[in-house]
């Protein structure tokens, strides 16, 4: 065998056995226009867990423990919960202090019924272990908003859906500092719930990188414990599912199979929801070239189900969050 066919087969032995080194964070993109290879690497990792309600569900902190154990096992830049999580009270000690052990890398979303029990607003912050209601962060290369939906607004119900004009200033202001890929944190959906969600949007659509690229990338939200996504002029917009539930409410109430009646006791309103088997929540991972993998869980329903007792499931009421990949 000559010398360059020699070279040749051997080089196609190293690369079918992985012999090749390479970049375990990287992946290759070829440019079909000019037929360039870019490399496109991992930057960021977190994870995401929304609408625990540890005051109603039984199970809380295994849901939480089993979150926080596999996002430290997978090594993640930062773990956020968005909101809906527990009453900022000394009973729930014990469950904030398993979501801490990511310490200054654990985030905090606001929810509508965080406050339920009456608590001020300073001292929910204190609680969390948050700077203000709505504030922002960096990672490496990107540029993390946490917004408060809990203000009033047009199109409140029960409880304030807005975000107010002070806030819109000061978002805007911080859309306009940086010159990072931004990702939105909130509870609320930007598109289902917040009264002026529109003209926050058209905020996000707007905003440019410096290379003239879309700034904000994707808005993540809870509240709806529902597994959807929507796109509004390039923004993923995507609705985290509960990690714990789905709401029923009273005319749907029922004894969940394997439940002692003392848990009702301390949890009147577990008898209003239809639980997840396991844990719902996401791991997702951001590339420089702003490409959002996102990798969920798949669960079950506890016993009695909705179709069990005549619930009609809408879209999105569903125990799992989808994998996505958003470009």
């Amino acid at each position: 065998m000559k010398n360059g066919n020699l070279l040749l087969f051997l080089l196609l032995i190293f690369v079918q056995e992985g012999l090749l080194s390479q970049n375990k964070n990287a992946f290759t993109v070829e440019n079909s226009k000019e037929g360039a290879s870019s490399t496109v690497k991992q930057v960021i990792t977190f994870g995401i867990c929304t609408d625990v309600h540890q005051d109603i569900i039984h199970n809380g902190e295994e849901r939480l423990n089993a979150f926080v154990d596999d996002m430290t096992a997978k090594k993640a830049d930062f773990i956020i919960q968005l909101g809906d999580f527990c009453y900022p009270e000394s009973k729930n000690d014990e469950f904030m202090s398993i979501f801490q052990q990511f310490g200054k890398n654990a985030y905090s979303v606001i929810g509508n019924h965080d406050r339920d029990n009456g608590v001020s607003k300073k001292d929910m912050l204190t609680f969390f272990n948050i700077p203000a209601a709505y504030y922002s962060f960096d990672k490496k290369e990107f540029h993390f908003i946490v917004l408060d939906g809990n203000e009033k607004g047009v199109a409140d119900d029960d409880y304030p859906l807005g975000i107010s004009d002070a806030q819109l200033e000061c978002l805007s202001n911080d859309l306009n500092d940086t010159d990072k890929k931004t990702i939105i944190f909130i509870h609320q959906s930007l598109v289902y719930d917040i009264g002026n969600g529109e003209e926050i949007r058209n905020i996000f659509s707007t905003q440019r990188l410096s290379d003239s690229s879309k700034k904000v990338l994707a808005c993540f939200n809870g509240h709806k414990h529902t597994d959807q996504i929507e796109n509004f002029d390039g923004v993923w917009y995507v609705t985290i599912n509960s990690i714990s539930n789905m709401w029923a409410g009273e005319e749907f109430e029922h004894k969940i199979d394997g439940i002692p009646e003392s848990v009702y006791v301390e949890k009147p309103e577990l008898k209003y929801v239809f639980p997840y088997s396991n844990a719902l929540y996401a791991y997702v991972t951001l590339f420089s070239d702003g490409t959002l993998s996102i990798k969920g869980q798949l669960s079950t329903w506890k016993t009695p189900t909705p179709e069990d007792i005549g619930y009609h499931l809408s879209e999105g009421k569903t125990p799992k969050i989808s994998d996505r990949v958003l470009k």
